[in-house]
């Protein structure tokens, strides 16, 4: 017999592998007990005893007795956890269905919202006062009946809130009541379970006393041994009922805890979703208060702005005729002015020579100053590493004699090392840049002198020719295919000017945009297409673009920097750089694109350009003669190649490859800044001039310099000084008082050796005396 019934899975259970298990133990139960019968019925009949039957007896009526209970207190549980599963899929439908109405109700809302929001931009389009007053109205009882639904929905909350706190307490009193149904039955059951065992008991002593007589001599020690056995089985019975009742109140517990919590979460989801939608309700009020205080204060700006507005009107009117007789003072005026500015345009150039004669020589004193600063802050520099160094070999000496002579012990250089001026970064990268700027210079008084040479060289007249033919090809080119360089506006107005005065206008917005200012740039430019030519006459043998080198081609970046800046479309208007430079390149266009110039009055008499610039001091002459060394050394490159094919056919440039080039040159040559930029310049060649090692030399670098003079020594080293310090001042004031208690005593001796003497000067007085006080009195006596 199993005695722990109540562990074993029930046919009732939620657990659908429970039940199966369950009815699986059932059936091999079945199995066992019609078995048992079989076995039974083959055996031979044996007598029982009294005794045997009366346990027998009192061992099936015990059994009934617990399977009874058992079904007593399994009962409440079954019940009990049947109406769990009702009540969470009544919550489940409750919920499901609230969400459904919340959803639905979101849906409703948003179209009405919409609605509403479709109907501002009509509302805010109308002009009609009265239109715009019926709009807001409509709008406003449209917002009240979306705030009614509102309210509608949290009301069926807050009532589905109060229901099922009513049903909480419900599931609570009824739980109260079966847990103390439950408790009672098991009260009950334990009662009558003891009073049978008490009864059967009382029952099997009585046989036992009746077949005590007869059996006592030769089974009393089996007797003994079944009793121990007996009562052994009974206290283990009563154990493991106790054990049992634990586990079920510890489950009940278990289950009304895990109650109360879902319980709780779910009061507080439903509370915070409450929340929400009252926040929401709230904003929607806010905002529609907020679009009605828009439109009143709307329409009053409106009501405001259509008063203003007549009086600007009419002051407007009064002010055009005020101004049309200002325009025709300020004509007068701008006429006087025109010849008065002149003539200060005029005093200005003089003065802004002057300024830079002025700006050099103060270059060369501010060079010569900032040389002599250098020198003597290099000079401060070694005075101070000087006598640091002095004081720290000093401190080194002091502190060797304290660990040698004091301490005993054996004395360690520090482990920190010293830096020298040579060690900072900063000052190594000031040395290189100082030294990179002194042979930059030494190579560029050496390029201008060769530059000088090469320039003394002539020219054939062919190869004059040619180049120009060519250039005049790239410079149409050009023209052609950056047209994007021209706003809409400046094209429209070049259709009213022949095709080469399009072309001048178009080359002068590239120029610009590409810092091209000189003949020495418009050359350069001609060496970057060269490599791009090819002669269509001999296309079957020189297919291909030749090139110069791949490499220099790989290391093309796709920069491109475009000014869209509009400029005149008269050439008249130019300024006199650009006017110079047009004149450059009138030179290398051909001579019926001059005459055809000629006829339209546009030429301008230039002189060279690069001259003017460096006359003017537009371009520093370090740039200056960077450039020309550049300009000359590839000028020099490409009169070498022949502007014609093996045959003698001019070279062309295909317009595919023109933006190429273009890139090239902005990407490797356009070193010089335009005429605007001369500020920037003259600030650049100052401050790169005024590199010193004083000024070089960085804050960190300095700190750290002289901050190992302070770290050369240890803290532990200093603690050591300190203690020692200590200790001296000390033994100093001990030797203090030591020399004050010699002092003392050399007083005291000396002041005992004078009362020695003056007790020796009285003893010797007394001896004196004394001798003549016994001559008186011997005298006395005789008389």
């Amino acid at each position: 017999m199993d005695i722990d019934k109540s562990q074993e899975p029930s046919v009732l259970s939620m657990d659908p592998e429970e039940r199966k298990l369950a009815r699986r133990l059932r059936i091999q139960r079945r199995s066992e007990a019609i078995r048992k019968q079989v076995c039974i019925v083959d055996e031979e009949i044996v007598e029982k005893s009294r005794t045997e039957k009366q346990i027998d007896a009192s061992n099936e009526m015990m059994e009934k007795l617990i399977v009874e209970g058992d079904e007593v207190i399994s009962n409440i549980r079954v019940a009990n956890d049947a109406r769990e599963i009702h009540r969470r899929e009544e919550d489940i439908a409750i919920r499901n269905d609230l969400l459904n109405k919340l959803e639905e109700e979101a849906k409703e809302s948003a179209k009405k919202y919409e609605e509403i929001s479709a109907k501002w931009s009509s509302i805010l389009a109308s002009k009609d006062p009265l239109d715009i007053h019926a709009g807001i109205e409509s709008q406003n009882a449209k917002c009240l009946e979306v705030f009614a639904e509102k309210d509608i929905i949290i009301g069926q909350l807050k009532q589905e809130l109060d229901n099922a706190d009513k049903r909480f307490a419900a599931d609570q009193k009824i739980q109260t009541e079966d847990i103390n149904i439950l408790i009672e039955r098991i009260d009950n059951q334990t009662n009558i379970i003891s009073k049978a065992y008490r009864r059967e008991l009382l029952l099997i002593e009585d046989v036992l006393k009746t077949e005590r007589t007869t059996i006592l001599k030769n089974i009393t020690k089996k007797w003994d041994e079944l009793y121990n056995e007996r009562q052994s089985n009974e206290m283990s019975g009563v154990e493991r009922r106790r054990e049992i009742m634990r586990e079920y109140e510890n489950e009940m517990n278990r289950v009304l805890i895990e109650h109360q919590e879902k319980y709780r979460a779910q009061k507080i989801w439903l509370e915070t979703e409450c929340e929400k939608l009252q926040q929401e309700v709230e904003n929607m009020k806010a905002l529609c208060m907020i679009n009605i205080e828009k439109l009143d204060y709307s329409y009053a700006v409106l009501k405001r702005r259509e008063d203003e507005n007549k009086i600007v009107k009419n002051q407007q009117k009064r002010r055009i005729n005020k101004l049309q007789d200002t325009v025709n003072d300020l004509k007068k005026n701008c006429a006087e002015l025109e010849e008065s500015g002149r003539l200060k345009i005029e005093k200005l150039q003089d003065q802004l020579v002057k300024a830079h004669k002025n700006i050099r020589e103060l270059e060369l004193k501010s060079n010569h100053f900032t040389s002599v600063n250098d020198k003597q802050y290099m000079q401060i520099w070694e005075m101070n590493t000087k006598n640091a160094d002095k004081l720290v070999n000093e401190i080194m000496r002091v502190d060797k004699i304290v660990y040698e002579q004091m301490l005993s012990l054996d004395w360690e250089p520090p482990k920190v090392t010293l830096l020298k001026k040579e060690d900072l970064p900063s000052y190594r990268e000031a040395m290189s840049i100082i030294e990179n700027r002194n042979n930059t210079k030494q190579k560029k008084i050496v390029s201008s002198s060769e530059l000088q040479k090469e320039q003394q060289g002539i020219k054939s007249q062919e190869m004059i020719e040619l180049e120009r033919k060519m250039l005049s090809h790239i410079l149409n080119q050009i023209s052609d295919q950056t047209g994007f360089f021209t706003e809409d506006k400046m094209r429209e107005r070049l259709l009213n000017y022949s095709q080469i005065n399009q072309t001048i206008i178009r080359l002068d917005n590239v120029f610009q945009a590409l810092n091209i200012h000189s003949e020495n740039q418009v050359y350069l430019l001609l060496h970057y297409f060269l490599p791009y030519s090819y002669c269509p006459t001999c296309k079957t043998i020189d297919n291909e673009i030749t090139l110069t080198s791949e490499e220099s081609a790989n290391k093309i970046s796709e920069k491109e920097t475009v000014d869209n800046a509009s400029y005149p479309c008269d050439i008249k208007d130019l300024d006199e750089p650009t006017g110079r430079l047009l004149k450059e390149i009138m030179k290398h266009i051909s001579p019926e694109s001059q005459t055809e110039i000629q006829n339209d009055d546009v030429m301008i008499e230039v002189t060279n350009k690069s001259s003017c610039i460096a006359e003017e001091g537009l371009i520093n002459d370090d740039e200056l003669s960077v450039v020309a060394k550049i300009d000359q050394s590839e000028r020099t490159d490409a009169e070498k190649q022949n502007f014609t094919c093996s045959k003698g056919h001019l070279l062309e440039i295909e317009s595919t490859n023109v933006i190429k080039a273009l890139r090239e040159f902005v990407k490797n040559h356009n070193e010089v800044n335009d005429d605007d930029s001369f500020t920037d310049l003259q600030s650049n060649k100052q401050f790169h001039n005024k590199i010193t090692l004083s000024r070089s030399i960085s804050e960190k670098d300095m700190i750290e310099y002289w901050q190992r003079y302070r770290d050369i020594f240890s803290p532990e080293k200093e603690k050591l000084w300190d203690a020692l310090m200590i200790g001296l001042n000390k033994y100093h004031e001990i030797l203090k008082e030591r020399q004050k208690l010699i002092q003392d005593s050399e007083s005291l001796r000396q002041q005992n050796s004078e009362l020695r003497r003056l007790l020796e000067t009285c003893k010797v007085k007394s001896n004196v005396c004394s001798p003549k006080r016994g001559t008186r009195s011997a005298n006395n006596r005789t008389a």
